[in-house]
């Protein structure tokens, strides 16, 4: 049976560790991830520009706090408040919208549709995505997952040959208290789209 197994690993690692990503989005529906983040966006020959924040998410829902923003989608609802301009937008999102501020959305939804290999690094799990269609987005998508707990800790979303963002999750953990997963400020200007 050992033998099967070591033959079935050397002709297709994948098999072994597919159930990887598939448990760390499942974990992430029932729980609730809140983590400090670096986002860093680099296009051409331009100088990367890195950005820090936090999210907070379960499932599809989620907060994310960067420089002078905050945006919440509560499932049906994106909220945008622009603290410089004091101005809450409300809107129904695309999914190239929800995608931009949590690429973890964008993994789950391509996962898939996509070719997956899986690199055992170590203490953390190498899972590159590759999509089937050309026109995804994406040219390949790469999640690092800690061994002990699937827990994401960065992700890389390659758009083109020059052009990536790379998100560092720092200090990932689960907690109990969920937020509320919409935005309301008092005086602030109401922008409703939806």
């Amino acid at each position: 049976m050992k033998r099967l197994l070591y033959i079935l690993f050397l002709l297709c690692p994948t098999l072994l560790f597919a159930d990887a990503l598939t448990d760390c989005f499942a974990q992430l529906e029932k729980r609730t991830l809140r983590t400090d983040f670096a986002v860093t966006a680099q296009a051409d020959a331009t100088q990367p520009m890195t950005y820090s924040g936090s999210i907070t998410m379960q499932g599809d829902k989620f907060v994310v706090s960067i420089m002078d923003m905050a945006v919440a989608y509560d499932g049906k609802t994106l909220y945008t408040y622009d603290e410089s301009n004091n101005e809450l937008t409300l809107s129904q999102p695309t999914f190239d919208e929800l995608t931009e501020v949590n690429p973890l959305l964008f993994a789950r939804a391509i996962m898939y549709n996509s070719e997956r290999t899986v690199s055992d690094q170590g203490d953390t799990y190498k899972i590159t995505l590759v999509p089937y269609e050309k026109n995804a987005g994406v040219q390949s998508f790469v999640l690092m997952l800690r061994k002990s707990d699937l827990m994401p800790l960065s992700a890389i979303m390659k758009e083109t040959v020059s052009k990536q963002t790379t998100l560092k999750l720092l200090n990932p953990q689960f907690v109990t208290e969920a937020p509320s997963y919409s935005i309301r400020k008092e005086g602030a200007y109401i922008n409703d789209l939806r």
